[in-house]
């Protein structure tokens, strides 16, 4: 008869006036979803959780990893399921619901088989105990070679240290990542699950952030730890730029001035030209002679030997042109006499 009453009691809506929580059974397990039913509640979005302690520390006392979110229609009602998981501290336990937006939370009794429930001095040592996380250490990794020089899109690696400072372990205190351009930003970046941080412990976490393309400029990763006595936000900054792009702008700039210069060569002279000094006592000195030598020809066809050839086949070019060469020198002189004589 107890038990029924105490089902009965579960299923009754909080408040008679306001708004109202109901959940389909009164007794679960670990892994279980149980249905809640809202109505009499303002349009927004909802949070439903199950928490120890009756939820009197709020978020600090319930299973947020595990929490369900739900949209409360212009009728007020609104229908969500809630699988069930170990809250982090013992029961009394309770289905909470408070707007997400910020607003007075509605809870309903459930027992959760498996855990303990705490007594009442329990529960007062609970209540003086708050778990309180930080952030020790913060930093990003990467920005070497990639395809973000060419103005794709850039990777990172957020890498973060999380602290228990508090007297309590911290179970799957929820997290969220965003990164965009400072100071707001929305893109959002899959983080992962605390785990359980015990009292005085840490945890490191490496978290992959990319950078859509083309990353150009600064940005910003901002996380925030939810469930907690105060406000937990950490943030890192980071750029990227094409660097690729203004080195081949400042090479096709510069290519002109970097071309070999190549000599252009003097057009060949048409002969040789030499000087010869001859010794002519009618002149009344030596005489300084130009002789210029005739460009060579193209070799023509071998002709036929000649007979005087055939005979001397030991001449060759270089004697026919030294003759050549001093019979002209010889006419020069005779020319330079006759001078001398008529003066």
């Amino acid at each position: 008869m107890k038990s029924v009453l105490v089902a009965a009691l579960a299923l009754m809506p909080v408040s008679a006036q306001g708004a109202t929580v109901e959940i389909d059974r009164q007794e679960v397990s670990p892994g279980q979803t149980v249905t809640v039913r809202l109505s009499g509640w303002p349009s927004g979005n909802v949070s439903v959780e199950l928490c120890g302690n009756e939820g009197r520390r709020g978020t600090a006392d319930c299973a947020v990893a595990s929490s369900a979110t739900t949209f409360v229609g212009p009728q007020g009602s609104a229908t969500a399921l809630l699988t069930v998981a170990k809250p982090p501290v013992g029961c009394p336990c309770v289905v909470s619901v408070r707007p997400v937006g910020g607003g007075q939370a509605r809870t309903v009794p459930i027992t959760v088989k498996g855990v303990k429930t705490l007594s009442e001095s329990q529960r007062a040592e609970v209540d003086a105990a708050v778990p309180s996380l930080t952030v020790t250490s913060i930093s990003l990794e990467g920005g070497g070679p990639s395809a973000a020089w060419f103005g794709g899109p850039a990777d990172r690696t957020l890498v973060y240290t999380v602290k228990n400072d508090g007297d309590l372990p911290v179970s799957d205190a929820p997290v969220s990542i965003a990164v965009g351009r400072a100071p707001d930003p929305t893109g959002i970046v899959a983080a992962p699950a605390l785990g359980t941080i015990e009292p005085g412990a840490s945890k490191t976490f490496r978290v992959p952030v990319k950078l859509s393309g083309p990353a150009f400029g600064s940005y910003q990763i901002r996380g925030e730890i939810e469930g907690q006595a105060r406000e937990i936000v950490f943030t890192a900054e980071t750029s990227s730029y094409p660097w690729v792009w203004p080195f081949l702008l400042l090479v096709l700039v510069a290519a002109p001035g970097l071309r070999r210069r190549v000599p252009v060569a003097a057009p060949a002279a048409s002969g040789a030209a030499a000087t010869a000094t001859v010794a002519c006592p009618h002149c009344g000195g030596d005489l300084h002679l130009q002789l210029t030598h005739p460009a060579p020809e193209k070799p023509a066809a071998p002709a036929e030997p000649t007979d005087e050839a055939a005979a001397d086949p030991r001449e060759t070019r270089a004697d026919r042109t030294a003759a050549l060469d001093a019979t002209a020198v010889l006419a020069q002189v005779a020319a330079e006499q006759r001078k001398g004589k008529h003066a």
